[in-house]
């Protein structure tokens, strides 16, 4: 490690010295690319230095050029150039672009000009502007005196030659050929030609210096370049000292690594250990080891999520995807299968007699007993303690698994021997099957299997039983109609309605019985056997019960502000009745209501219930009497009444069954039946009220036979309490007459 951080401190020494020298590389470069730029400079001032002094010869040239032409053709047109070319000279005119030797020969005789003019800029000024030593300064001065006088005598022999005279043009043209015209002629010339050769030595040694600049420049440029890629070389070389191999082969290798692929190996060269490339080998085997201890680890886990620790059996996890396997299966090969649920019988007493590890060890015997007992595609698994089920798969018939469950139980009611003690064991086997008339889950077959257990035990043990789809359907029918009910009852969708009980010879209302209906939202109105049966037995019911009567106090409180003050009789339920707190319920109603008598209520009790508890029933009776309510013992004739429930109980009227009202006009033994009941109640002090009352003949045969009060549709239907008090004020005209 300490030569491998090492390498790396040589390493980071070299590559900080390469950006430098990169850096000093970059430098020179932009410095002898100005090198070259200063080599352009001079060379540019040389040309330009050129260019202005020979536009100084040019311009005497043309001069003399356009008074000798004009001299000799008498044409105005080269004395107006002679004075532009001298105008612009002197910086009077316009300076065309591109102004050299060749412009006035492309002058036409029409004076188009062959290019734009530019902004009037004097020779002279734009020499000095263009860096002329003083000495060359003079000189051109010197040279533009003499053209300035040279021109004067050039336009002194125009002047001749404008006079038209033949004799003074010759003249004219005699001045601008003479040896005084000639010497005038080189005295522009010579200091020019001086001019040229200051100019030729001046920018000769800047042009040389730029040259010479460039020159070590560019030695000095190609040593760093050298320098850098030795550098460079010797960077690469250690990176490879330092990696162990070329960067794009580490980062294939880091690559895999980084995919998870630590099985294949990483060869590392001798001497090469030291290098990143060993190191990345021996990441790689400590990552092969961490992978491979890692998959031990998750294949042990998911053999113990998925198997007994203690017997090795498959446990209820995979279980249920074997029994989903097997749905899946059996749905597709029209198949059918069956899950055992088998529990052992008493194997609790195991455990306390000889202990748990012993009772283990008999659990690890019975495992291994049991899986030589099943079907060869059969699976067994253990769920709990002493739970095993059994998946029996495939099955023709339904009744191809009976074998199989009998071989089973036979087996394990012989003996077993365990580290030398003999025990007598059973079990109860439950079971369900698959398919079913609707779909089912695996859980729930499951939960099937072991209800069918439940009820092998309760049957009385070392025994199968079937499950029961049909029972079970309707129970959880009978479930979501409770649920219904006491969501009906939240939601307020219960209201009761009332039959009148009439005094039959006087036609008076004696009072009402309150018999509850069920406003259902998508069914209509339901009338009591479509949902009583269903919460008979469940604690729903006495709930039920509790509103029922509430709502006849409230309804009575109503009827209060309208002056009807007749009973309200309510059928109550044995159970109900039965409860401990039924008297102290019945008072907390009654605070509730204080404007409201208690002795207007009359509880109906349903001869066809069976009371249990006599007396606590009694007791409870008694105390409602105290309070005023009064008892009657409802559809008489037809259950559990005997003549102790009339001794002993507190009852104050009798309500003879329809069923006994309805024949009397063409059945004796239903008119008998009513004459001694009648009787009886004379004998026992009771009131008597017949159910069923349809026709005045009824009526009529119940007075003749000594019964006073009646109720039933011939004299009016059951109805809501709204409907009630208009039937109430036109009692005398809805009554049924002869």
């Amino acid at each position: 490690m300490q030569q491998w951080l090492a390498k790396m401190f040589s390493f980071n020494v070299r590559l900080i010295l390469t950006i430098l020298v990169f850096i000093v590389f970059v430098f020179s470069f932009f410095v002898y690319v100005d090198a070259e730029r200063d080599i352009d400079n001079a060379n540019n001032i040389r040309l330009h230095s050129f260019l202005l002094a020979d536009e100084l010869r040019q311009s005497s040239d043309d001069l003399t050029r356009m008074v000798r032409t004009y001299a000799v053709t008498g044409e105005t047109r080269y004395r107006q150039h002679f004075d532009e070319i001298l105008a612009i000279r002197n910086g009077d005119a316009p300076r065309p672009e591109d102004y050299h030797f060749i412009y006035w020969d492309l002058v036409d005789a029409s004076n188009q000009r062959p290019r734009p003019f530019a902004k009037s800029h004097a020779l002279l000024a734009r020499m000095r502007e263009a860096g002329f030593t003083e000495h060359e300064l003079s000189q051109l001065t010197l040279a533009k005196e003499a053209s300035d006088a040279l021109a004067k005598i050039e336009q002194q022999a125009m002047a001749l030659v404008a006079t038209g005279d033949p004799t003074l043009s010759k003249q004219a043209l005699a001045m601008l050929y003479d040896d005084a015209y000639h010497q005038a002629k080189a005295g522009i010339m010579q200091p020019i030609d001086d001019i040229f050769a200051l100019m030729s030595s001046r920018t000769d040694n800047a042009v040389n210096q730029a040259l010479q600049q460039a020159q070590f420049l560019r030695w000095v440029f190609v040593a760093l370049g050298i320098t850098l890629v030795l550098l460079l070389w010797h960077l690469k070389q250690r990176e490879l000292a330092i990696l162990g191999v070329p960067v794009s082969q580490l980062y294939g290798l880091i690559t895999a690594l980084g995919r998870g692929d630590f099985t294949t190996d990483i060869a590392v060269a001798a001497g090469k250990e030291g290098t990143v490339l060993g190191w990345l080998s021996q990441m790689r085997q400590q990552l092969f080891q961490l992978e491979h201890t890692r998959q031990l680890s998750q294949e042990r886990l998911a053999h113990l999520a998925h198997y007994d620790a203690l017997t090795g059996l498959p446990n209820r996890l995979l279980l249920t995807e074997r029994l989903q396997e097997a749905i899946q299966d059996a749905k597709q090969s029209k198949q059918k299968l069956a899950l055992a649920f088998l529990d052992l019988d008493g194997f609790k007493m195991v455990n306390d007699r000889f202990g748990h590890e012993f009772g283990d060890q008999v659990l690890k015997a019975l495992s291994l007993h049991l899986a030589t007992l099943l079907p060869p595609q059969s699976v067994i698994a253990r769920i709990s303690g002493d739970e095993f089920v059994f998946l029996l798969q495939p099955l023709a018939n339904l009744q191809d698994c009976q074998p199989c469950l009998e071989r089973i139980l036979h087996s394990l009611a012989d003996p077993l021997v365990v580290q030398g003690n003999t025990l007598q064991l059973s079990a109860s086997i439950g079971v369900s099957f698959y398919p079913q008339e609707q779909d089912i889950a695996s859980e729930q077959l499951l939960r099937q299997a072991d209800q069918a257990m439940y009820a092998a035990k309760q049957a009385g043990k070392n025994r199968y039983a079937l499950f029961d789809a049909a029972a079970e359907q309707h129970t959880r029918g009978q479930l979501k109609q409770v649920d219904d009910i006491r969501l009906a009852l939240a939601r307020n969708e219960f209201v009761l309605f009332y039959q009148p009980k009439v005094n039959l010879m006087t036609y008076d209302c004696v009072g009402v019985e309150a018999l509850i209906r069920w406003q259902h939202p998508t069914k209509g109105l339901l009338a009591p056997a479509a949902f009583l049966p269903a919460i008979e037995h469940h604690e729903l019911g006495i709930t039920l019960g509790q509103w029922v009567i509430t709502e006849a106090f409230r309804q009575y409180e109503l009827w209060q502000q309208l002056g009807f003050n007749m009973a309200i009789s309510v059928n109550i339920a044995a159970n109900h009745l039965q409860q401990s707190d039924f008297a102290m319920q019945l008072q907390e109603i009654c605070r509730q209501f204080p404007n409201v008598p208690p002795s207007m209520l009359e509880l109906e009790i349903l001869e066809t219930s069976a009371l249990q508890d006599i007396t606590g029933v009694l007791n409870t009776m008694e105390a409602c009497a105290a309070m005023g309510v009064t008892f009657s013992l409802d559809d008489f004739g037809t259950g559990y009444s005997s003549l102790f429930y009339l001794k002993r109980l507190p009852i104050s009227t009798l309500k003879l069954d329809q069923s006994f009202v309805r024949d009397i006009l063409t059945d004796a033994d239903d008119l008998a039946i009513l004459q001694g009941v009648s009787r009886l109640a004379d004998a026992f002090a009771l009131s008597t009220i017949a159910e069923g009352v349809e026709t005045t003949e009824h009526i009529n045969k119940l007075l003749e036979i000594g019964y006073l009060y009646g109720q039933g549709y011939g004299i009016a239907r059951p109805m809501p309490a709204a409907q009630f008090a208009v039937w109430f004020s036109t009692l005398s005209q809805r009554f049924i007459k002869g």
